[in-house]
C-alpha cells in the first residue's frame, strides 16, 4: 500500500488570470442583488432539533474532520453557562433549503456533542463544581446550567440561494480565512449533496480510476474528485449535454467555479440511469487506459529526470479523447493512439493550452479543439 505521503499532488496551473481576460466587467463586480446575506439567531436546542432532522449538512465527507480536545469543549460549555459571546456562525442555504456549515463547526459539533452526553466536563477553571457532569447528569444536579445551554442563542449568519457560486466561494474563504479553510471542491462537496456527490466518491474509490492514474492522486481535500469533475464537466459540455438550471444549453465563459457548479447541478437532476451510463463509460475509459496506455499518460515530458505529477487538463482532455475511442466502433489501433498522445504532449500549441490562464475560454476551446482534430485523424487512420 503506497504511503500517503509519497503520493504526488496534481500539477495545476495558472486558473485566476483569467477573469480579466473574456469576461465583461460586470461580470467582475458583485452586484449587490447577487448577495443576501440573512442575520438570524437560534438557540443551541432549535439548531440542535434541525441537525437531527438533517436541515443542518456537517458530514465528515466535506467538512474537516472533528479536531478540538476535551478541554476545548469543557471550556466553550462553560462560556455558554457563564453566559460569555461568540462569534458568528455562518452557515450557506443550498438549493433544498438545507443548511451547510461554513464557519462555526467545531463549536456546534462541540454543543450537539454535548446534549447528546458524549463526554464530560473537565478541567474547568471557573466552575469546578460541574467537572465531571455531561448535559444528562447536568440537568439532574444543576438544572438552571443545563437550561442554559440549551437556551443560548447564537448569531447566524446564512448566504441566502440562490447567491452566486464565485461569491459563495469567496465569502467561504473570507470567513475562514485565520482557520484551516476548506478549497473549493469540498466547498462544491458541501453545497450539492446528493446524486453528483455521491458519482463522484464512487469514481474516485474506483479500481480503474487508481489504476489509470497509478495512485498518483491523493484524495487529501478532494483534489481526486477535482479532476474527475473537471473530466466529466467538459465531457458533458463538448457533447453539447450540460443545461443550467432552465434546462437551457449552457454556455461557457472562463468561469470555472459557475461550471463545475452547474455541472453538478446538473447531475443532481439527471436519472438513475444517467448517472449509471455516466458511470459505466468514465470506468471503462479508465479501464482502456490502464490497460492499453503507458503508465505516464497523464504526465508531461519536462525533459527531467525527476517523475512529473498528473496534469489536470491533461487528464481532462485525455479523458475526453478515450472516451469518444471507447464509445466507437471504430476499431483503432493502440499503437497509432499513443502515438498520437505523444505527438499532442510535444505540440506547443496544445502545451500552451494545458499550462496558460487553463480556464479562459480561449485556452479551453483551443485544446478540446485539438483533441477533436486528433480523434478524426484516428478514425480515418
Amino acid at each position: 500500500m503506497e504511503a500517503e505521503e509519497n503520493r504526488e499532488e496534481i500539477e495545476v496551473y495558472n486558473t485566476i488570470s483569467v477573469q480579466n481576460e473574456e469576461n465583461d466587467a460586470e461580470d467582475n463586480i458583485y452586484p449587490n442583488t447577487s448577495i443576501k446575506i440573512d442575520k438570524d439567531q437560534y438557540s443551541i436546542f432549535e439548531l440542535k432539533r434541525k441537525y437531527d432532522k438533517g436541515k443542518i449538512c456537517m458530514d465528515p465527507s466535506f467538512q474537516r474532520n472533528f479536531v478540538w480536545k476535551s478541554r476545548q469543549m469543557s471550556e466553550l460549555i462553560e462560556s455558554v453557562i457563564m453566559g460569555i459571546p461568540l462569534p458568528l456562525i455562518y452557515l450557506a442555504e443550498s438549493e433544498n433549503g438545507d443548511l451547510i456549515v461554513v464557519d462555526g463547526r467545531q463549536r456546534l459539533t462541540t454543543f450537539f456533542k454535548f446534549l447528546n452526553n458524549e463526554f464530560h466536563l473537565n478541567k474547568l477553571s471557573i466552575l469546578k463544581e460541574i467537572n465531571g457532569y455531561n448535559f444528562k447528569q447536568l440537568e439532574e444536579k444543576y438544572d438552571k446550567y443545563a437550561s442554559s445551554v440549551e437556551d443560548f442563542q447564537l448569531v447566524v449568519q446564512i448566504i441566502k440561494y440562490p447567491t452566486p457560486d464565485r461569491i459563495r466561494f469567496d465569502i467561504f474563504d473570507r470567513v475562514n480565512r485565520g482557520g484551516t479553510p476548506l478549497n473549493k471542491q469540498e466547498m462544491r462537496n458541501a453545497l450539492y449533496q446528493g446524486k453528483a456527490t455521491e458519482l463522484l466518491n464512487r469514481l474516485s474509490k474506483n479500481e480503474a480510476f487508481r489504476n489509470a492514474i497509478g495512485c498518483g492522486i491523493s484524495d487529501k481535500h478532494m483534489k481526486d474528485k477535482y479532476i474527475i469533475l473537471r473530466a466529466l464537466a467538459f465531457y458533458l459540455y463538448f457533447h453539447h449535454i450540460l443545461t443550467d438550471d432552465k434546462t437551457q444549453k449552457f454556455e461557457y465563459k472562463s468561469d470555472m467555479e459557475d461550471f463545475l457548479g452547474t455541472t453538478m447541478k446538473y447531475l443532481n437532476r439527471c436519472l438513475d440511469e444517467e448517472i449509471q451510463k455516466m458511470e459505466e463509460l468514465f470506468v471503462s475509459t479508465m479501464n482502456y487506459i490502464s490497460k492499453f496506455m503507458d503508465k505516464d499518460v497523464f504526465r508531461l515530458n519536462t525533459g527531467s529526470e525527476r517523475k512529473q505529477p498528473i496534469s489536470m487538463t491533461l487528464f481532462e482532455t485525455l479523458f475526453y479523447l478515450f472516451s469518444m475511442i471507447v464509445n466507437s466502433e471504430r476499431c483503432i489501433s493502440e499503437e497509432k493512439i499513443q502515438q498520437k498522445v505523444n505527438a499532442l504532449k510535444m505540440d506547443e500549441e496544445f502545451l500552451r493550452s494545458l499550462r496558460h490562464s487553463v480556464d479562459s475560454t480561449h485556452s479551453v476551446k483551443a485544446r478540446f479543439r485539438m483533441i477533436e482534430g486528433a480523434y478524426k485523424e484516428l478514425s480515418n487512420v
